[in-house]
């Protein structure tokens, strides 16, 4: 039997870490084993060659050139772990999980549920659940989850099951676009630049954007709509010349269109002049008629 043990950095770490050194050994004996050290960058440790339904102890000191700091301790048993983990989604933010108790010899107290998020920095746990089930709330929409079930044993921690992934459901975009920029360009048109929801506003792959864009002197809106994630479209075209227009953009998934950015203005393209506009009479002076 064998299990991986894992840690974060001490915080503060009071000097640049050098090395972490693993200890483990039988809650029924006092003598420990160390384990090759790790180097700054290795924060897991596969113990192997574990004796099954045994109680363990770990001990994990951190070390800088002046020495070994204090050592974090982990009581654990290597019984088997919950069996028939199932991750259901229900809702873009909510995901339910289910699961066995495993086969052991000693009184299961709770179990910790624990989730990681694989493209985001999204992660967490339930704690100390008595049943076999939980949901898991307030989650990331359209992010692929890793879902580990924990056996606790009073302070003692079993090993967990082989992490499911499931990912959550998309949803309506819950930021806008970002950096919109206006240019007039060719003669009554507008070039309109903008860049993606930041992700995880997206909520889903993007499928298109809505520009709105107002005259601001008369308030007329018009809509175009833009296929693909597209986010040089082409210009507005049929525009006013040298005419002030104020631009919104929103994000279209499958699920609908979201927030739309604050708006922004420019002046379309200008063009060739009108004709003058004669005032309609012509003064003449008489004086210098001959």
């Amino acid at each position: 039997t064998s299990v991986v043990v894992s840690w974060m950095p001490p915080d503060p770490p009071n000097g640049i870490i050098t090395e972490y050194l693993v200890q483990y050994r039988r809650t029924d004996t006092s003598s420990y084993i160390s384990l090759p050290r790790n180097t700054a960058t290795e924060l897991t440790r596969t113990i192997t060659g574990l004796t099954l339904n045994t109680e363990f102890r770990i001990r994990i000191w951190a070390s800088t050139v002046v020495g070994a700091g204090r050592f974090a301790t982990l009581t654990f048993r290597t019984d088997a772990p919950p069996g028939n983990v199932m991750a259901t989604v229900l809702s873009p933010r909510r995901i339910r999980v289910t699961w066995e108790p495993p086969m052991t010899i000693v009184t299961i107290t709770g179990y910790t549920v624990v989730y990681n998020a694989v493209e985001l920095t999204d992660s967490g746990m339930v704690p100390m659940i008595t049943n076999t089930s939980t949901d898991i709330n307030g989650l990331e929409e359209f992010v692929t989850y890793q879902i580990t079930v924990i056996t606790e044993f009073g302070g003692t921690i079993g090993p967990s099951n082989v992490a499911v992934a499931i990912r959550t459901w998309s949803d309506v975009p819950s930021g806008p676009p970002n950096t919109i920029a206006l240019v007039g360009t060719d003669p009554a048109m507008l070039s309109v630049t903008y860049s993606r929801p930041v992700r995880s506003e997206r909520n889903g792959a993007l499928t298109g954007y809505v520009i709105r864009y107002t005259r601001v002197d008369t308030g007329e809106l018009q809509v175009v709509n833009v296929s693909g994630d597209d986010i040089t479209p082409p210009a507005i075209s049929g525009l006013v010349a040298y005419t002030n227009y104020s631009v919104e953009v929103a994000a279209v998934n499958i699920n609908g269109t979201g927030l739309f950015s604050d708006p922004v203005s420019g002046l379309s393209g200008q063009d060739v002049p009108n004709a003058p506009r004669l005032l309609g009479t012509v003064s003449i002076n008489s004086s210098s008629v001959t």
